[in-house]
């Protein structure tokens, strides 16, 4: 082994973790450290209870002659024989703190341009999207997220700016146009899969249709329908004040990604030509589900929305886009075909936000203390473990 490159190693990442403002930094999952600190500190009480409140077997506490001070561990004995288990005990808690996954959110500055290729993502939080997915046990808002998050991978790396929004009675912006791969990623991860007035019998919908953990719901009143007019009159408004901020002369050509189930309340014909008017072309990720829909009670059964889901796949091919259904096994492939096929567009890069892992900072400093306590432990107990 090369020592001179470990100690290099070791030097660095401690001086990493000295230089490290521990106030900036956040963890990703701190309720995993605290768990496992409570069982360590129940299995160290337990250990103190058992050396303290049980007789030792073959031991006494003395031999019945004086002992001369020169055969005793003195200060100095005793202090390097329990140092290796203070090193040993630092080195468990440094790893407890690398196991919530520690970060440092920091914004790296960028001059220059890229090139890039602008869209909006525009996620159906309706009702429906809480209900069956027909034949799969779980909610079409998870199938299409998926679908939706597969697809940001394939997108990885290809320069897209990007927009999240979300919407069911009322649309909602979660972030505006970001560039940072990883950041847009945990922002789709992160949202809400249905945006309803109420997630219960109340709706219309029976309790046992509903397909959404709670911790994926938000109750907001008057929503719960599927109004993408609304939505897209808003995105609409998204990209003319993002024109407006970038200064360009020439409208670049931009795309809008639709993840939806199209069990839309109306077509949005008006809002498509405005689109097109913008060179914004529309895509659909398509949750094909048609069959699957719950029975809904009293005058609201009358109205047939299948019929409103081919129109609006209609409309979206009318205006040069496409749709792409989940079901297809290619139907993914083709929407990344069809959007890197767009042009790109040149933007300016001031900053871009990162996240910055830092677990290796305090992993291999308890690595480190681990390789010196351990051989440390066994050589103290063999000078000064055995003591008249």
């Amino acid at each position: 082994m090369d020592w001179t490159a470990l100690s290099g190693v070791l030097r660095i990442r401690a001086q990493e973790l000295l230089g490290t403002d521990l106030a900036q930094v956040r963890f990703t999952d701190i309720g995993l450290t605290w768990s496992l600190s409570a069982v360590v500190l129940l299995i160290g009480l337990a250990t103190l209870a058992r050396l303290w409140g049980l007789a030792r077997i073959h031991h006494r506490q003395h031999s019945g002659h004086r002992i001369e001070p020169r055969f005793r561990r003195g200060a100095l004995g005793r202090t390097l024989y329990h140092l290796p288990k203070v090193l040993l005990g630092l080195a468990l808690a440094i790893m407890l703190v690398a196991m919530a996954d520690p970060y440092l959110a920091s914004t790296e500055e960028v001059a220059g341009e890229m090139e890039s290729r602008i869209r909006v993502d525009l996620v159906d939080t309706s009702l429906s999207m809480s209900w069956e997915l027909p034949g799969t046990g779980r909610s079409r808002a998870e199938v299409a997220r998926e679908a939706h998050l597969e697809f940001l991978e394939m997108r990885r790396a290809k320069n897209d700016r990007v927009a999240l929004w979300l919407f069911s009675s009322f649309p909602y912006m979660v972030d505006d146009f970001v560039i940072d791969d990883e950041l847009y990623f945990f922002q789709v991860l992160d949202a809400p899969y249905a945006i309803v007035r109420i997630l219960a019998a109340q709706s219309g919908t029976p309790i046992d249709k509903m397909f959404v953990p709670p911790d994926k719901v938000r109750i907001v009143e008057r929503e719960g329908n599927t109004n993408i007019v609304r939505a897209l009159q808003s995105v609409v408004r998204h990209f003319d004040r993002d024109v407006a901020l970038l200064g360009r002369g020439a409208t670049p050509n931009r795309a809008v990604l639709i993840v939806t189930d199209a069990d839309v309340d109306e077509i949005p014909e008006a809002e498509f030509v405005q689109l097109a008017q913008r060179n914004i072309v529309p895509y659909m990720i398509f949750i094909n589900a048609a069959d699957g829909r719950p029975a809904r009670a009293g005058r609201g059964a009358a109205r047939q929305p299948a019929n409103n889901t081919q129109g609006l796949i209609d409309m979206i091919r009318a205006f040069g886009g496409d749709y792409f259904d989940v079901a297809d096994a290619d139907g993914l492939a083709r929407a990344y075909e069809a959007i890197d096929n767009a042009e790109t567009v040149p933007v300016e890069l001031a900053h871009r936000a990162v996240r910055v892992p830092i677990y290796a900072r305090f992993l291999l400093i308890s690595m480190a203390l681990l390789a010196v306590g351990i051989p440390a432990g066994f050589l103290a107990e063999l000078l000064w473990g055995t003591n008249p």
